[in-house]
Order: C-alpha cells, then sequence, then structure tokens
C-alpha cells in the first residue's frame, strides 16, 4: 500500500511522516536549511504479516507543484495535512483538486499541530474540514488528530494505516509490467538505481525493459531496503539497471515497460475543468505519470468531462485509463485533469459525431471487453492496435476472445497484412452484400468483359472497410467459392462473358497457336505473322480477349491462356515445395521452367504482380491464398 501526503507548506507533512516512520524524508542539505520539503522523500513503515507501508512525502509550496504531482501520481490512499493553528490554506485546497482529479479514492485527513490550539478552535476546525472533503467528493473521510512534537493521536494513526494496508485489496496483476520513474540515483558498485511505481504487470530480477526506446536489464530489485525477486503492481521498488544507459535517461518522468510503447503527440482525453479555471489557446503543461510535458488543449465536446484532444510538442507514451492534470505554467495554476481515453488520438475526422461517440463509450467502459464492443459497433477492429491501446498481453488477448466468443456477440476474427482484425459478422455479412451487388451491376454494364480488377472494384469504399481487411475478405469469399478471380480480374461464379462470334472464332484460332507451346508462346509479331492478321488489328483484339478473361498478358508482347498461366505458377509452388528455405531464385525458376533468362525475369514481375509470389532478398516467397 503506497500512501502520499499532501497539503500546505508548513503544515507539518515531513514532521508526520517522521513521527510514524523515524524516517527524516528531507534528505537534501537546502531542505535541511530551508526547513521546507523540495524533492520527493521515501520511508517504510513495517507491517506485521504482510508487505510494508510506503509512504511519498510531497513538497507543498507553490512553486514545487511539479514535484508534488510525481509523487502522488500513483497511489493508493492520500494523509491531507492541515495545520490546527493555520486551518486550509490555498495549497490545501490545490492538492486536493489534484487527488480528486488523479482518482484517488481514499483519504485520511489529519490536524497536525494540536498542541498549539484550544480543543474549540480544534473541533471547529474539525467541522469545517468535514464539510470541505464532503464538497469535494471524500464524505467519509476519517479524522485524526495528532502533534508530531508531543506524540498526540499517533499511535491512533498509525494503527489506522496498518490496519488499512492488512485490509488493502492489492491491484490486479494484469497487462505489462509499465514503472513510472520518480528518481534516479548512482550507488558504488552497482551503477544506475531507479525508484518508482509499478502501475501494471510484474518486474523479476534479470528481466528485460524498455525504456525509451533503449534496452535495459533488471540487474537487482529491492523494497522497503530488501532484496527482492519479483515486484508486482501497486509496489513501490528501486531497481539497478544495467544496459543502454547514458546521462539522459532513464530520469524521473520515464515510463520502464516490458514492450517497446510508440510514443503518441495527440491524447484524446476525458477532461475535467476545475471551476474558475482560466483555459487559453497557448502552451500548457500535461502531468502524466511523473512526467511533465507541454501541451495545447482543443475541446472537441463540451460536457462534464468534456472530450478533448492533447496536442504534444513530443510524443508521450500513455495508455487507456491514464489518469494526468494539465497546470497554467504561468499564472501557477492547476486547470483541470482527467483521464486517456485514445493515447493515439486521430488527427482527421477527432470530431466526427461517430468519433465522439465512441470516446464516450471509452470514458464509461470499466475495462477492455467493454470498450472493444463498443468499437466493434462501430467498425472493424485491429486487434493488435487494441491491445497496445489496453496494455493486454498475448494471454489476455485470448481469454478475451474467449469471453466475447462465448457471449451473444457473433464476432468473427480474420488475419489481414499480418494484422489480427476483429468483425462482427452482420458487417462481414453487409459487406458481402455490398459487393455482390457492386458485381452484378458491373456485369450487366459489361457483358463482354470478365469482371473488374481491384481498382475498378473501388474496393475500399464498396466494401465500407479499410483496403488490407477488403483484400482479406476477398480471399476469403474466393476460398468459399462465392467469387472467381482470373488473372487480375473479379467476377461471380455465375458470370460468362458474352464473346461476339467473330471474337469468339478468332479465339480459337490463337488458342490454337498458343497451347502447344506450353509455357513459352509466340510472341505478338509472330502471332501476327502465323494468323495473317494486321499488327495493330491483332493487339486490339489481345486486348479485348485480356478484359474477357480469355487471355492474360503476362508481358506487353506475351499472351498467355489461363491454363498455361497455371502451369506458372505450378513451377513456382513446386520449387517452394523442394527448397528447404521455401524460397527460390530466378536462375532456379529459369532451369525449371526452360523459358529463357528474359521471359523467366517477366514471368516473375507478373507473379509479383499477381500476388502470387513476393520478392525478398534476392529470392521469391509463395504469398498466402
Amino acid at each position: 500500500m503506497i500512501i502520499a501526503t499532501a497539503g500546505h507548506v508548513d503544515h507539518g507533512k515531513t514532521s508526520l511522516i517522521k513521527a510514524l516512520t523515524g524516517v527524516d524524508t528531507d534528505r537534501l542539505a537546502e531542505e535541511k536549511r530551508r526547513g521546507l520539503s523540495i524533492e520527493l522523500g521515501f520511508a517504510w513503515l513495517a507491517v506485521e504479516g504482510g508487505p510494508p507501508l510506503g509512504f511519498v512525502d510531497v513538497p507543498g509550496h507553490e512553486r514545487f507543484i511539479s514535484t508534488m504531482l510525481a509523487g502522488v501520481a500513483a497511489v493508493d490512499l492520500a494523509l491531507l495535512v492541515v495545520a490546527a493553528d493555520d486551518g486550509p490554506m490555498p495549497q490545501t485546497l490545490e492538492h486536493l483538486a489534484i487527488l480528486r482529479l488523479l482518482g484517488v479514492e481514499q483519504l485520511v485527513l489529519v490536524i497536525s499541530r494540536c498542541d498549539l490550539v484550544e480543543n474549540e478552535r480544534q473541533q471547529a476546525l474539525s467541522v469545517e474540514l468535514a464539510e470541505l472533503l464532503s464538497e469535494q467528493g471524500w464524505p467519509d473521510a476519517p479524522q485524526f488528530a495528532v502533534s508530531s512534537l508531543t506524540g498526540q493521536g499517533l499511535d491512533v494513526l498509525r494503527e489506522h494505516l496498518l490496519n488499512g494496508a492488512r485490509e488493502h485489496q492489492r491491484r490486479v496483476v494484469a497487462g505489462h509490467a509499465r514503472l513510472m520513474v520518480d528518481r534516479r540515483f548512482s550507488i558504488d558498485g552497482a551503477g544506475c538505481v531507479v525508484t518508482g511505481t509499478l502501475i501494471s504487470g510484474r518486474i523479476e530480477s534479470g528481466q528485460s525493459l524498455f525504456g525509451n526506446g533503449h534496452s535495459l536489464r533488471v540487474r537487482g530489485l529491492q523494497m522497503a531496503g530488501n532484496n527482492a525477486t519479483q515486484i508486482e503492481a501497486g509496489q513501490r521498488c528501486a531497481l539497478n539497471l544495467a544496459g543502454d544507459i547514458d546521462a539522459a535517461q532513464p530520469q524521473r518522468g520515464d515510463w520502464l515497460t516490458e514492450v517497446a510503447v510508440a510514443g503518441s503527440s495527440r491524447l484524446d482525453v476525458a477532461l475535467t475543468q476545475l471551476p474558475d479555471s482560466h483555459w487559453h489557446r497557448g502552451v500548457l503543461q500535461l502531468h502524466l505519470g511523473t512526467g511533465v510535458h507541454p501541451l495545447r488543449a482543443v475541446i472537441l465536446q463540451e460536457g462534464q468531462p468534456a472530450l478533448a484532444q492533447l496536442l504534444l510538442e513530443q510524443p508521450v507514451q500513455a495508455l487507456w485509463g491514464d489518469r494526468f492534470i494539465i497546470r497554467d505554467p504561468a499564472a501557477n495554476q492547476t486547470l483541470g485533469g482527467g483521464r486517456v481515453l485514445d493515447p493515439q488520438g486521430l488527427q482527421r475526422g477527432r470530431s466526427k459525431p461517430e468519433r465522439l461517440a465512441l470516446l464516450r463509450h471509452w470514458q464509461k467502459a470499466d475495462g477492455p471487453r467493454a470498450a472493444l464492443l463498443a468499437a466493434l459497433q462501430q467498425a472493424p477492429v485491429a486487434l493488435d492496435g487494441f491491445a497496445v491501446r489496453f496494455n493486454l498481453t498475448q494471454g489476455e488477448q485470448r481469454q478475451l476472445l474467449d469471453e466475447l466468443r462465448h457471449s451473444a456477440a457473433s464476432i468473427e476474427l480474420l488475419d489481414a497484412a499480418r494484422q489480427h482484425w476483429l468483425m462482427l459478422a452482420g458487417q462481414i455479412d453487409s459487406a458481402w452484400a455490398r459487393l455482390h451487388q457492386r458485381l452484378q451491376d458491373w456485369h450487366a454494364a459489361h457483358p463482354e468483359r470478365l469482371g473488374p480488377g481491384e481498382g475498378e472494384l473501388a474496393l475500399a469504399s464498396t466494401l465500407q472497410l479499410p483496403l488490407v481487411l477488403g483484400r482479406a475478405l476477398l480471399q476469403r469469399w474466393h476460398g468459399e467459392g462465392r467469387l472467381r478471380r482470373q488473372a487480375w480480374a473479379w467476377h461471380l461464379p455465375e458470370h460468362q462473358p458474352q464473346l461476339l462470334a467473330e471474337d469468339r472464332a478468332l479465339l480459337e484460332r490463337v488458342s490454337a497457336q498458343l497451347l502447344p507451346s506450353g509455357l513459352r508462346p509466340p510472341i505478338v509479331g509472330e502471332l501476327s505473322q502465323a494468323l495473317g492478321i494486321e499488327l495493330e488489328t491483332l493487339k486490339a483484339f489481345l486486348r479485348r480477349m485480356q478484359r474477357a478473361g480469355e487471355l492474360i498478358a503476362v508481358a506487353p508482347n506475351r499472351y498467355y491462356l489461363p491454363e498455361q498461366v497455371d502451369g506458372l505458377v505450378a513451377v513456382a509452388r513446386q520449387l517452394v515445395a523442394d527448397s528447404p528455405s521455401g524460397s527460390f531464385n530466378a536462375a532456379e525458376y529459369r532451369d525449371a521452367s526452360g523459358i529463357g533468362r528474359n521471359l523467366t525475369i517477366q514471368v516473375l514481375e507478373y507473379l509479383d504482380r499477381a500476388g502470387v509470389t513476393r520478392f525478398a532478398r534476392e529470392q521469391r516467397f509463395l504469398v498466402a491464398g
């Protein structure tokens, strides 16, 4: 359990931690000299039969709000400290607003320096603060009156915190490991050490981590000053790191993650604006995790909370649900805060009604399952991108899919362009209906042609799907027999081109010249001489037969019958089947086909264009499907 202090400067936060734990968290000489906290301080309190209580002591001075925010970014409980002889002050109110915006649910009120006031003053202050906390969202916050000087009330407060630690429900260990770094230092003989709170997942000694794209390794772990082999979500720890480390990183504000997380300069968020806050279009400050980043805020939809997009000067790492605070650095004022809804905000279409509706669903969602179902109602979902946004491990993705498949929703998983896509069965049916109608209309308008190519089909707009997903569905429907494809042309199975009688007769004569030549048919000029037909007249006819699907132009001057093209494909498939590497090169194809070097190059380029093969590292591989 992690506890942070909050409250106005010089209200006794550091003295309280020292009285509870015996640790003076003011470790800097400047802090000793000035008598106020400047940096974060850390202390531990042992809990019998359980993990220790971790305390984070934050500065109260308004000049150090950024440091205070880094300290309360991920805590389970806050101790709001109010001096009895002062009462609530400006930083008391600002700290309360920050705790509310960060979603800190548990708060304990500590009235400090009670030895300096009469009982009547203490009782009146207690009533005043209870009303204030009720207005701010903590109507049942327990109160303790203490004096760090005389020891009054400390034992009762300590016992309350220990009981809370024993009853504390630890966070569910889920997702990839994410640790927010709040301090970095070096130890002789050990090197770089960082401290921070693990937000999700677990970290083990020897594990590899990523920090700003750099590869790191955990040499050792400590919790509460003791060596540990494993740290789980919700715990503070110190990590001794090795690997790609320099003076610039890692530092406070960085994330250490189990998997590389892509940064984003656009965050779509649910934003709560504080009353009487003065927003402007200039540069503001985003406090996310333990980092501070300049930003501009654009309101997408008014409301409580509003929907907004945060535009950052540099990409940041964020995930769905991350809490943040926005401040005006010039006025030194907290303006508001909220939760990240989509860490990969849209540049175009960010204010469309359907986009705003999805963000509202994601604002209300209690987890990935509800968010995924909401997204699927609008459009297919790229599972890999969704898993990154919601920090899902491979096992959690499988579990989520299993749950959805057993629910009322009929969801299908498709592979497209090396990505996994989820679609509702009804969306697939609707896409097929649109494509079927499009092909029927096309065949009626062009009865003499076999079918349109992908470009003529206007696949993306016809199916109203991403192009890669549309292509995957074409292959699926082709495999199911709903569609047929010849070379580049797609057509319905029942459609046959209606050739004119003279074209049919000439096609038979051309076929008689092509078929006996196997995989090396004559070039157009040779055909012209053999048939006694003018060259330009023959070329026009061949192009017409290509559109009808009766002939295929493998090269500009060489046409094949469809069954001859099947023979070219069969050679490629046999070479792959016989190759240990599952690939072949041009020389191997030339030798196997016997068609010569120049034609081999033309044939292989055609097979690449037709999507039969792909070229990589001077080798060719078969394309799935």
